[in-house]
């Protein structure tokens, strides 16, 4: 007979696998060697000895003996032939799930049937299942994915600007056209700006702050009076404005900033749109109307990446600071050097590693517990007080997958909570938001991770399940060294944005 089990990701499908090979293998040597069957024996001659030790009064020894090995080993069968004998040929596959919810939602949903990939064998090693283990990942997974899919969908703000920072200008020459248009566009608008000390609001000031600034491009003397110092590709020779150069019509042309920005199809801000993904700005779309959405995106994508269109990590297109992610820039030259901002960053790197490691500590657990089953059933003298600890602390573990889900879920809505209006969503997922409250949701998100999966195993701990606590510090102690070296990560950082004062 043959069992198939669903997983959530193609690492846990790996180490179970793994883990019930070593499993069987172990149960292999302890059925070969006899040892499987000591506590059989231990049995009958603890309840003879028992039987020995009792007074005559007692009645019919050798019948209230036989009496008490009968119970004890209808029990120990029990457990013997459901949760230790592998019965059945177990293979693993990670379910379907539903990427367009997942992208809009952040949460990961099981459909039916299993995505393609999964076998029944590793390193061409196949596994068995006891029926009862069987069962119990079964619940266990049936349970995390229906208090998964319970959680309300919201937009996932976190999803969108991760899939922004991950997004790169590819094109070669069109990184280099940005640093051309920073140089002899912004540039040059900024310096006529503060030339002219022109008074300005608060929401225009910031607008000036990216090449895009819609000031730039609507307000005469700016971007309609400079252009490009080279021919740029897909625009026409046109006399009346390109003859100072020196050129002719077979030379292209030298398009002003206004038109080098806006020109559709071949204009700097169209070609950027294109480096986007089309499945991105349709979640982006989804969750924005506000006609500024594409501007706010592209003014991401540059944000990340524009410091590095020239080679240079240590300055930035957008406004000609700190390179790196946008909300780095913002930590670093929106407060300085001091307080909150720099605090931010040792939990940023905590939090980032911390939500990729904690998954895989909790199936190496997971693997863990499947290799120990053997050794600890025989030892416990097949105990059903020993199987249910393991039953609680395998669902324990296996229903993390929830609490992890949880933590992003509501990191995700925290964004919404502290930015009210769609403007300020958009300044965060551009990593333009307030610096303070960024590192107050940093620190949360970064604690949340942590702290939800071990009061969750520390409440199974309280209800009965001894290994609850057990578990809760295993976790700690597993992810101690992958969050301590983001930590240490973001420390450096710190000392470096510091000028190594902090």
């Amino acid at each position: 007979m043959s069992v198939d089990l669903s997983v959530f990701d193609y690492f846990e499908n790996v180490v179970l696998m793994l883990g019930w090979i070593v499993n069987n293998a172990i149960w292999g040597v302890l059925n070969k060697t006899m040892l499987a069957a000591v506590p059989f024996a231990a049995l009958i001659i603890r309840e003879w000895y028992t039987a020995r030790r009792e007074g005559e009064d007692e009645g019919n020894k050798g019948l209230l003996s036989l009496n008490r090995i009968e119970t004890t080993l209808y029990a120990m069968l029990l457990v013997y032939a459901f949760a230790a004998v592998p019965l059945l040929s177990v293979q693993f596959a990670p379910a379907n799930y539903d990427q367009q919810h997942y992208e809009q939602c952040g949460v990961k949903v099981a459909g039916n049937g299993t995505s393609t990939g999964a076998g029944a064998s590793l390193g061409g090693k196949t596994a068995d299942i006891p029926l009862w283990w069987a069962v119990v990942h079964a619940v266990s997974n049936g349970i995390t994915n229906a208090a998964l899919a319970a959680l309300p969908c919201n937009t996932d703000y976190q999803y969108l600007r991760t899939e922004l920072d991950r997004t790169a200008i590819q094109d070669p020459t069109l990184r280099s056209e940005v640093v051309r248009f920073q140089r002899w566009c912004y540039g040059r608008s900024r310096t006529q700006l503060f030339r002219k000390s022109a008074r300005l609001d608060a929401a225009t000031a910031k607008d000036t702050d990216w090449i895009g600034s819609h000031y730039f491009l609507k307000t005469a003397g700016y971007y309609d009076s400079f252009q490009s110092h080279r021919p740029v590709k897909g625009f026409a020779y046109n006399a009346s404005r390109d003859s100072g150069f020196g050129t002719g019509p077979s030379q292209g042309g030298y398009p002003t900033c206004k038109q080098w920005w806006t020109a559709s199809g071949n204009g700097l801000k169209a070609r950027l749109y294109d480096q986007i993904d089309t499945r991105l700005w349709q979640n982006i779309h989804a969750a924005f109307t506000s006609s500024t959405a594409d501007d706010y995106a592209i003014r991401a994508l540059l944000n990340t990446h524009g410091g590095m269109a020239n080679g240079n990590s240590g300055s930035d297109v957008i406004s000609g600071s700190g390179g790196g992610n946008g909300l780095n820039s913002t930590v670093g030259t929106a407060v300085g050097m001091f307080g909150a901002g720099l605090g931010w960053l040792p939990a940023e790197g905590m939090k980032d590693v911390a939500a990729r490691a904690m998954p895989m500590v909790q199936y190496l657990l997971m693997m863990a517990m499947v290799i120990a089953m053997p050794v600890l059933i025989v030892i416990s003298g097949y105990s059903a007080k020993v199987v249910g600890i393991l039953t609680f602390s395998y669902f324990g573990m296996a229903s993390l997958t929830f609490w992890f889900g949880l933590s992003r879920w509501l990191s995700n809505n925290l964004v919404d909570m502290l930015y009210q209006s769609n403007a300020a969503k958009l300044g965060f997922m551009a990593g333009l938001g307030n610096a303070y409250d960024i590192s107050v949701l940093t620190l949360v998100q970064a604690t949340m991770v942590v702290v939800l999966p071990t009061a969750w195993l520390a409440m199974l701990g309280w209800a009965g399940a001894g290994a609850g606590s057990a578990m809760g510090t295993a976790m700690g102690q597993g992810s101690k060294e992958a969050s301590s070296a983001g930590k240490q990560g973001g420390q450096k950082a710190q000392s470096k944005a510091s000028g190594g004062k902090l």
